[in-house]
């Protein structure tokens, strides 16, 4: 997204595991998330775009070495958000809290109108 009103299809380069507790992803069906609409109705012009879409099915393509609850062949169902569901937060069930989670499309993750994704952990918790 550009601006506001203002999607584009762009080429960006293939998402790939950086992080041992990375996920690959291939995107079968993607939504609009409510939370898309809101800058499609007022984003600020941005020359470089940023992704969009936080919501998708997929099917695991490669896990990190980290990763112990899911296999390549895994069908999944993805959130705006990921958790890591052992801390104190997930434990409780507030998964958007994850000490180690974060949001699809934002923190320099792609987003999920795309062909493949890769979800991981910021480099610091928030």
């Amino acid at each position: 997204m550009y601006g506001a009103g203002d999607v584009r299809i762009a080429d960006v380069g293939d998402p790939a595991l950086e992080q041992p507790t990375d996920t690959l992803v291939r995107v079968v069906l993607a939504c609009i998330c409510g939370s898309d609409l809101h800058p499609y109705h007022s984003l600020v012009a941005t020359p470089a775009g940023v992704p969009m879409g936080h919501e998708f099915i997929g099917v695991v393509e490669e896990i990190g070495d980290e990763v112990s609850t899911l296999r390549a062949g895994d069908l999944v169902i993805a959130p705006f958000a990921w958790s890591d569901g052992t801390c104190e937060f997930c434990r409780e069930g507030l998964h958007i809290s994850c000490r180690t989670g974060g949001f699809f499309a934002a923190g320099g993750v792609g987003g999920g109108q795309a062909e493949a994704i890769a979800s991981r952990r910021p480099t610091a918790p928030w």
